[in-house]
């Protein structure tokens, strides 16, 4: 068998039978998935669609013009069912998987026959597939190792644990032009005028629409003169003065304040694993960059300046911990 399915499900009916519309692309696999227990045919089966249970050997369930289809190939095309599917028991799946299988192998036998793998703009999508695969497994390899727990903890132990609970606000603002108009709102509102109704009057800011609520935000994410004024209000309070920035003028209402405790380890860990692969995937792009001769051009055929070539001299490590 030349090909591991991926299977794309569009549909599911569970009646008396089975009939779910599955578009296959596939490559070459005529051993078990790593971690996938396999069975021998006509052993049973329990679990969900991916953990058949373990079995001594890798049967063949299905021959197309002598091309084998092996019961690890259904088991890695189970893998990329819709959620719901995945959950249920392998043997419930197993008739559809091998229909599909079937169905797709005899689809690129007849692709192959009348040459259509010969055709140049195929050839060229097979390169880019291929191009892409390698891409990934060479960041799996590479980039993915870097990102340990320790490395998860660490960066936690750095940016949260122990560190006290930090101070937010949520503020309303009306941005206007002139420093007249931000005066006159001032007055509007000293006189009772209801501060979101006269943002979404007068407020040239996009948030007008909500009244001029900022919702809660820290010191850090507004910019300073801003955070200066909202930051030292008290809940109900306005500023007495407008603020100026290149946008206009901006009169300041503080609704709410709060203390945020530091999120737990659970709480923020795929977040933080997600930055420091992020970070390793950049660093590993750079290593390679940096061992390559890389000419840019400009649309006129000149080249681009590059800038100096990153000294590389050993493969990217993870990171220390």
């Amino acid at each position: 068998m030349r090909t591991p399915a991926w299977f794309f499900c569009q549909g599911f009916l569970l009646a008396c039978v089975l009939a779910l519309p599955i578009a296959a692309l596939a490559q070459s696999s005529a051993s078990p998935a790593p971690g996938l227990g396999i069975a021998p045919a006509g052993a049973g089966m329990s679990g969900d669609a991916t953990t058949p249970q373990q079995g001594p050997a890798d049967p063949v369930v299905a021959s197309v013009e002598g091309h084998l289809i092996y019961l690890s190939d259904l088991g890695e095309a189970s893998k990329t069912l819709p959620e719901n599917l995945r959950g249920m028991p392998f043997e419930t799946i197993y008739p559809v998987l091998l229909d599909r299988m079937v169905d797709h192998e005899a689809l690129v036998m007849m692709a192959e026959r009348k040459g259509l793998d010969q055709q140049k703009q195929v050839q060229k999508d097979i390169q880019a597939a291929t191009d892409r695969i390698l891409e990934g497994a060479y960041l799996g390899q590479v980039a993915a190792p870097q990102v340990t727990e320790q490395a998860i903890q660490a960066r936690y132990n750095q940016e949260f644990a122990n560190h006290p609970a930090t101070e937010e606000v949520r503020a309303r603002h009306i941005l206007v032009t002139t420093e007249a108009e931000a005066r006159k709102v001032l007055e509007d509102l000293k006189k009772g005028a209801d501060f979101a109704t006269v943002a979404r009057l007068v407020s040239k800011d996009p948030d007008a629409a909500k009244g001029g609520d900022l919702g809660f935000f820290r010191r850090e994410q507004v910019w300073p003169a801003f955070a200066d004024v909202a930051f030292s209000l008290q809940p109900g309070q306005i500023a007495p003065n407008p603020v100026k920035n290149e946008f206009g003028w901006h009169v300041i209402k503080v609704e709410e304040k709060r203390l945020v405790a530091p999120p737990s380890f659970s709480d923020i860990h795929d977040q933080l694993k997600q930055q420091l692969l992020a970070a390793a995937v950049q660093r590993v792009i750079a290593n390679a960059k940096g061992q390559l001769a890389i000419h840019r051009f400009n649309l006129d055929g000149s080249e681009i300046d590059n800038g100096p070539k990153l000294d590389v001299a050993a493969p990217v490590a993870p990171p220390s911990r």
